[in-house]
């Protein structure tokens, strides 16, 4: 069963995500002249939790450790 939902954010600061690429941008499934920038995520396990604004912050807090 699905008690709630949350929002977890990657955290680029920490996991050192730098490496950008630039991306075509497309149009109408055909790729144009502009880029944009594009950042390629590093594999962690560091995530922010903004628990002070969640609806379900009685929820989470029941599974999150105190250490955190």
């Amino acid at each position: 069963d699905i008690i709630c939902v949350v929002n977890l954010q990657h955290n680029c600061l920490d996991s050192q995500c730098t490496d950008i690429h630039q991306k075509p941008v497309r149009q109408e499934r055909i790729d144009t002249s502009r880029t944009r920038a594009t950042v390629k995520h590093q594999p962690t396990p560091n995530f922010f939790l903004n628990v002070y604004s969640i609806h379900n912050y009685d929820h989470i807090q029941r599974v999150v450790p105190d250490t955190l």
